[in-house]
């Protein structure tokens, strides 16, 4: 009996640790986050405040390179970048990984151009979404922007709904 004892206590402070460190890896997410202001002489009122992903790494904005000034030392991270409003285009390579289920998928993609029109004094999160077609169907994937700034950089299902625009990229 003292053994299965010890026995649980050591598969409880096993799974403790490790919720602990996945806790806390997320916290360190957000706290490296970038933040990036592009244009610091333009009024807030002219500006949108938009979180990317880690999954995303931004390489053209309107056409001018931003990897280098945006990512140090080229690694993914969340940025929250504070944009001048309007019609903008954005180029980016996208790594992530998808769980459904029991397993994971790989999805990379290079050089995706998004174009959004996104309006002064509001907030949006690019990321990727998925999407159930239907039980035993396949799941699509793809780019998504929602209309407010995540703090996780990373929309669930459950806010699906605040999705303004999305790109299928594929399906799984």
């Amino acid at each position: 009996m003292k053994n299965m004892v010890k026995n649980c206590a050591g598969v409880a402070v096993v799974l403790c640790t490790a919720l602990l460190f996945s806790g806390c890896s997320s916290i360190a997410r957000q706290l490296s986050a970038g933040k990036i202001i592009y244009d610091e002489s333009l009024p807030v009122e002219q500006n949108a405040l938009v979180v990317f992903s880690d999954t995303i790494h931004v390489l053209e904005y309107n056409g001018i390179g931003v990897e280098d000034s945006w990512y140090p030392k080229g690694k993914y991270r969340i940025n929250k970048i504070t944009l001048p409003a309007g019609e903008t285009t954005i180029q980016f390579n996208l790594r992530a990984y998808v769980s459904q289920g029991n397993y994971s998928v790989s999805i990379k993609a290079d050089n995706i151009e998004l174009r959004f029109n996104f309006e002064a004094e509001k907030e949006y999160t690019v990321a990727v979404y998925t999407k159930s077609l239907g039980l035993f169907k396949n799941t699509e994937y793809g780019v998504a922007v929602w209309g407010y700034a995540s703090q996780t950089a990373s929309p669930g299902g459950a806010d699906a709904g605040k999705i303004l625009k999305s790109w299928k990229l594929g399906e799984f």
